[in-house]
């Protein structure tokens, strides 16, 4: 057997480092020696909760199966891992202290088998592994972060089309996420509302952010698939502040009405995630008279951001995450035909209207709410496999299926842009996998200031005919 022991101290409270570290699913974010790591057990950090990790040995990786043999928040937690050739339990105690938490590692390694009699030979290796684990989590838990800049091979793999678009693909995920910063943050304290929760990508993000400690309000019209949706987050994170709030986003009274009840349920919004969206394969109109696609994807954004800025504003530091769509760089803002009555109506193309529409409503919002506390941010997921994809672009479906995101991949970004320090120290960018993008690639499809007010009168307009401007005007 070899011992490995070593102590460190993070400027963090005892509560969030031991949150983040008795959470082996976080493994591979902070332990270089770690290929991949994931909770396979459901529920809360406890006695018998199970991961999956796959270890580097050499040239190649080994998986092993950590369980939670003793807990005792938050002050220590035991865990045995079992490979085919190794062994191994590793003793983590934390103790508060007046600058944070002081943290003592001991691990206890045991090769099995034939490697048991290398087992000597391997100890100074071992102890450097040991050594650049920790090393990996005192750098989770320090309070030194900045902001992503943006890529310059990232833009030209933007520009040259081909290449950002193998970027949208599960490859591009992998390749991307090796230089992603850990996310060892804790949201407890803090209300997250996201809409469309029910399925894909809101979800997954639902499901993420609970995972961190969120309140999370999960925004849908099917009462039964909120309800089980609930459910089946609270069960998989422990996090039974999970709560359903229903609306048909397509009408603009359900929105009202949602926004309303927030606002008297809610005495603090923190984040506000506006996931909701539609594309449809024909044109039709809601019992207000819009075209379904724009009054989902872009007026109900709109008008439910709009209403609830004064309680964001009051919960500040907050923010705002649009979820827009690669597919918006396709096209610019089409001003003279909102609702697609002029034209042959074209799905595909509707919807990446609203979405490049509502990214530059993203941009407008950071520009108005600069110094207020509330950050605005855009992204898109790439191509991910949700049932929306599935049930829409049949045909994109089964040629690209292969290489699709899972919808937990394509919502990371939105859980990031939600609670990582970094993304509170810039507003108005638009983001793939934790790193800004541009917003055009295609001459044209950059919106004129004039263009922009158009849009945001015409928006304004449409969600209440008696008032020219709400909110954050």
């Amino acid at each position: 057997m070899i011992r490995l022991r070593e102590t460190i101290e993070v400027p963090r409270p005892i509560d969030e480092v031991f949150a983040y570290t008795s959470n082996f699913g976080n493994a591979a974010q902070w332990d270089p020696g770690v290929a991949d790591s994931s909770k396979v057990s459901a529920g809360p950090i406890g006695i018998g909760t199970a991961f999956e990790l796959r270890v580097r040995f050499g040239a190649r990786s080994i998986p092993m199966t950590y369980v939670v043999r003793e807990c005792d928040p938050p002050t220590r937690v035991l865990l045995e891992g079992k490979g085919d050739s190794v062994h191994a339990l590793d003793d983590i105690a934390f103790a508060a202290t007046p600058r944070g938490t002081r943290i003592t590692y001991t691990a206890d390694i045991s090769l099995l088998g034939a490697l048991r009699v290398v087992e000597p030979l391997l100890k100074g290796a071992l102890d450097s592994v040991g050594k650049k684990a920790v090393g990996g989590l005192r750098a989770a838990l320090s309070d030194d972060v900045a902001p992503p800049g943006r890529s310059r091979l990232s833009d030209l793999q933007d520009r040259l089309i081909v290449p950002g678009l193998l970027g949208f693909t599960s490859l591009g995920y992998h390749w991307h996420r090796r230089r992603w910063k850990p996310l060892a943050v804790s949201l407890r304290g803090r209300t997250a509302v996201v809409t469309g929760a029910t399925s894909g990508l809101g979800q997954a993000a639902a499901s993420q952010l609970a995972e961190l400690g969120a309140r999370v309000i999960l925004v849908g019209r099917n009462p039964d698939k909120a309800e089980a949706t609930r459910r089946e987050i609270v069960a998989a994170t422990g996090n039974d502040d999970v709560a359903v709030a229903l609306a048909d986003l397509s009408l603009l009274a359900d929105v009202r009405k949602l926004a309303r009840r927030l606002l008297e349920t809610e005495p603090r919004i923190h984040v506000l995630v506006n996931n909701a969206g539609v594309l449809l394969n024909q044109r039709t109109t809601t019992a207000e008279g819009n075209e379904t696609a724009l009054a989902t994807n872009l007026l109900a954004p709109f008008l439910l951001t709009q209403m609830l800025l004064p309680r964001l504003r009051e919960s500040a530091p907050s923010r705002i995450v649009n979820v827009s769509s690669g597919g918006m760089y396709a096209t610019g803002l089409v001003l003279d035909d909102l609702q697609y009555e002029k034209s042959a109506y074209d799905g595909s193309r509707a919807y990446a209207r609203t979405k490049r529409a509502l990214v530059t409503l993203t941009e407008m919002w950071a520009e108005r709410l600069k110094g207020s506390g509330v950050v605005v941010h855009a992204m898109h997921p790439g191509w991910a496999d949700t049932p929306g994809v599935a049930g829409s672009l049949p045909a994109f479906h089964a040629i690209t299926r292969r290489f699709l995101r899972t919808a937990e991949q394509g919502a990371d970004t939105i859980t990031w842009l939600a609670a990582a320090e970094e993304a509170a120290m810039v507003t108005g960018v638009f983001w793939l996998d934790r790193e800004p993008h541009t917003t055009h690639v295609i001459p044209g499809t950059d919106p004129s200031p004039q263009e922009r007010q158009e849009l945001w009168d015409a928006l304004a307009s449409l969600t209440d005919r008696k008032k020219s401007q709400t909110g954050a005007r």
